[in-house]
């Protein structure tokens, strides 16, 4: 294949860009995905009823490095989550459903790991859960305990 003279720039500038630059993607799905703090909240282990309360968000989340040495930003999945729900605060979400989840990692001048940049993306359905004592009926059968008066 021959090259001309006006093209030769463009393919070089092209190819250096290429070697200079690496990247990669990885996706996943979940579930149901919560922050913490719902959890914390509403009890890990008891059962809750939720409800959906929109159509699909996302959120992004990114740590960066310069040099391998000073890093800053929060790459991890409920800071993704969190940042999704700052995007949409009319609904008040706790959670998400149907999650799915891409991390991607680009690499500039990666022979000297000049600049690093990695992102995580969620993408889901908000639910939110029922914080009501009728909403958490398994613990006593929904019947609440009453004490004679001392």
């Amino acid at each position: 294949m021959k090259v001309s003279h006006r093209t030769r720039p463009l393919v070089t500038g092209a190819l250096a860009l290429f070697l200079l630059t690496a990247g990669c993607t990885s996706t996943g799905s979940i579930g149901l995905l919560s922050t913490s703090e719902t959890e914390a909240d509403l009890g890990p282990h008891d059962s809750h009823q939720f409800h959906r309360i929109g159509g699909q968000i996302e959120g992004t989340a990114c740590r960066h490095f310069i040099l391998g040495l000073i890093p800053w930003g929060d790459s991890d999945l409920e800071t993704a989550m969190k940042n999704a729900f700052k995007k949409n605060p009319s609904l008040h979400a706790d959670g998400l459903v149907h999650v799915t989840t891409s991390t991607s990692l680009y690499n500039f001048f990666p022979l000297y790991n000049v600049y690093t940049l990695t992102c995580t993306t969620v993408r889901g359905i908000p639910v939110r859960f029922d914080h009501s004592p009728e909403g958490k009926k398994g613990q006593d059968g929904g019947q609440a305990k009453s004490h004679p008066p001392s």
